[in-house]
């Protein structure tokens, strides 16, 4: 049974060009592409046209610039000051160590790659973390939490988020699917997805 979290606004950042290209990033400092500026700008509307959303949440944000770049569409929205951005190394995305810059289906391909989803949850890329790793560093930051909490961060480790308040299991955890350019509430045991490209096209 997971713990009584309070309500957190995950949102993954916008689209690089290492996305496109299907390269694992990882703690690559990889900037935003054109895409994903105008996605991290409409979850910044979407964001700001929920009932209850407030620039007294808190904030938190990945130190990699992919996350930063789209949490500040979102302070700018809000009016934020930037010591209301708190940067948080927690939320950095998992590592990948020696794979980071390889297409992700070398890696897939690779017979090192656990074929099983549960085994992949503790396998650990040379130089890099596991989802185990990344799930440890999560729930030791929620517990730091107080109140309703925005957080711009990356795909793996919005896995690891979601999978902890959602309650799911190792198999669902490794297989989430991350989407840009929507946002997610988490609350009550639950994980809804908004698309915020939805009016926007």
């Amino acid at each position: 049974m997971s713990k009584q979290r309070p309500p957190i606004y995950f949102v993954r950042h916008g689209e690089t060009d290492w996305n496109v290209q299907g390269l694992i990033q990882g703690w690559t400092d990889t900037p935003l592409n054109p895409k994903g500026h105008t996605q991290a700008s409409a979850v910044a509307r979407a964001l700001t046209a929920v009932p209850g959303f407030s620039p007294d949440f808190a904030f938190v944000v990945s130190p990699l610039q992919r996350a930063r770049q789209t949490m500040g569409y979102i302070a700018e929205a809000l009016a934020l000051e930037p010591e209301q951005v708190a940067i948080e190394p927690a939320v950095t995305e998992l590592g990948f160590g020696v794979w980071e810059g390889k297409p992700f289906w070398e890696l897939k391909a690779s017979p090192i790659y656990p074929p099983h989803p549960e085994d992949r949850y503790s396998w650990r890329p040379q130089a890099g973390e596991s989802y185990e790793d990344g799930h440890a560093r999560i729930n030791q930051w929620l517990d730091t939490l107080d109140g309703p909490t925005v957080v711009v961060a990356h795909g793996a480790i919005g896995r690891c988020l979601i999978a902890e308040i959602a309650g799911l299991p190792r198999r669902d955890l490794v297989e989430l699917t991350m989407r840009q350019g929507f946002y997610c509430k988490l609350a009550d045991g639950k994980a809804e997805w908004f698309d915020a490209t939805a009016d926007a096209a």
